[in-house]
């Protein structure tokens, strides 16, 4: 026996007169009616709401797609403006520095060429306009390297004689075309997205809006049917109410689970970021000292890059296993405080960065006198030491040696930890404002991602400290970590 039929039993055992239980037995059925209509809708509505996301979503990668291919072709075409710019600034000058943008142009010309195929392949329109892109790249760069040659072997007069026939001009102009073709092109996809998306939103809207009027006027039917008896209204109002104070509940229980749901994966998300950017580095130096194992040129130094290849692996391993204890307690307290020791955390992590370290010889001094411990969570300070050190070596000057120093110490009775180079510095005038944001990058690498210092500074002020940074561009930066 289900609640309704409970309750008209209920009725039936109560004293009242019969047109009453008439009328309960009549709204017993229009409400079964009411019920069922209810769920065949919310079913039908549900059906075309996932349909209409899944389009939705196809909608949204083609257009994140067109954005790509827009981005890579506009590149293609400045990487082709500076090759052009470092050959006439070496034919006009004679200085070969020019020519460090020529390279450079060279290298990324390929590369961006080879991308932008592999996302128009299913696009046999932009296909030929890239491969017509690639032929008259590759008559421009014929051009350029001809002139250099020339010039290098003392030939400036056949140089400057062949710029002037104007064939290095008249490959440019194609270039630009076809660049203007093929954003063109994508401009009007992105357009024919925005519109497929606009379109897809209405029939969602439409067919909502329509449903609930379909739902209404189900409801205003079965209502009319059973409101015949004023003593049977007056209960069905309490009932009503009744239920509404019960859905009320409900919907307020619902906000808590999806308040919950929508701080867990906030929560997901953020361990996905530490995850694979704490890992990065430990990788990225294990893959160097396979290399330079490899490259050893006797017994001995294999031994010892296989020692230091067992060492990353350890650590890596174990660095693994606290992602994973993190990951099982992120649905319950907050990450645990441990009894740490900075000159163990460091030593660890020079282990995961020897490779780099060797490779770029850097210097890295660190003291620890001052405040040799702490009490804070093990995989927060091993993640917030590695990504300063890892900055602090892959953003280096080309013209000097890398020296690092790292200290520990206390102020205002708070232990604090200063992590200064003497790379690149960073503008903080310019960059001040966003140095800790998600996907900022501020210097040409690729593989810069933006995410790094601001992984650091969210582990920071979770456990309720604060991260300074002091920089001048081409003198080198310092970050000080205040920890509570």
């Amino acid at each position: 026996m289900n609640l309704i039929d409970f309750y008209y039993f209920y009725l039936l055992l109560t004293p009242i007169n019969e047109p009453v239980i008439f009328l309960c037995m009549t709204n017993h059925r229009y409400i079964y009616y009411l019920i069922g209509s209810s769920i065949i809708l919310a079913i039908i509505n549900t059906v075309f709401y996932l349909a209409q996301s899944s389009q939705s979503e196809k909608n949204h990668q083609k257009t994140l797609k067109t954005a790509l291919i827009t981005d890579k072709t506009n590149s293609l075409l400045l990487t082709a403006s500076n090759a052009e710019s470092g050959q006439r600034g070496y034919l006009l000058t004679g200085n070969e520095t020019y020519l460090n943008h020529y390279y450079t142009s060279e290298n990324r010309i390929e590369k961006t060429l080879e991308a932008l195929l592999i996302l128009t392949a299913d696009n046999p329109y932009q296909q030929n306009n890239i491969k017509d892109l690639k032929r008259w790249l590759d008559i421009k760069r014929k051009e350029l390297a001809l002139t250099i040659r020339l010039k290098k072997s003392s030939r400036q007069q056949q140089a400057l004689e062949k710029v002037r026939t104007n064939e290095g001009k008249f490959a440019m102009e194609k270039i630009e075309q076809l660049v203007f073709r093929i954003i063109s092109a994508e401009k009007k996809a992105m357009q024919k997205h925005h519109q497929s998306f606009v379109k897809l939103n209405e029939r969602i809207q439409i067919f909502t809006i329509a449903g609930s009027y379909v739902l209404l006027v189900i409801i205003i039917a079965s209502l009319i049917t059973i409101i015949h008896n004023r003593e049977q209204i007056l209960k069905l109002f309490r009932q009503v109410d009744d239920k509404n104070k019960l859905l009320e509940s409900q919907k307020n229980e619902l906000i808590n689970i999806s308040n919950e749901l929508i701080k867990q994966n906030g929560e997901l998300e953020r361990f996905a970021y530490i995850a694979s950017h704490d890992l990065r580095s430990p990788g990225i130096n294990l893959n160097s000292l396979l290399r330079l194992y490899e490259n050893a040129p006797n017994p001995r130094e294999k031994e010892e890059f296989m020692q230091a290849i067992k060492s990353v692996s350890a650590n890596l391993l174990i660095k693994l296993d606290d992602l994973i204890e993190l990951m099982r307690k992120r649905n319950g307290p907050a990450v645990e405080n441990e009894d740490l020791s900075f000159e163990e955390v460091f030593m660890k992590i020079m282990e995961n960065l020897s490779a780099d370290v060797k490779q770029t010889k850097s210097k890295v001094e660190h003291d620890f006198t001052q405040a040799p411990c702490i009490r804070y969570p093990k995989s927060y300070l091993e993640s917030i030491m590695q990504n300063l050190l890892t900055n602090a070596i892959k953003y280096r000057h080309p013209d000097r040696q890398p020296h690092i120093k790292i200290r520990t110490y206390l102020e205002s009775e708070k232990t604090c930890m200063q992590v200064k180079d003497n790379g690149l510095g960073i503008d903080l005038k310019k960059h001040g404002h966003k140095l800790f944001g998600i996907y900022n990058t501020f210097h040409n690498r690729e593989d810069s991602k933006g995410i790094g210092l601001f992984i650091t500074k969210a582990q920071i002020v979770t456990m309720g400290g604060d991260i300074i940074a002091e920089s001048t561009a081409g003198e080198g930066t310092t970050f000080t970590v205040v920890f509570t």
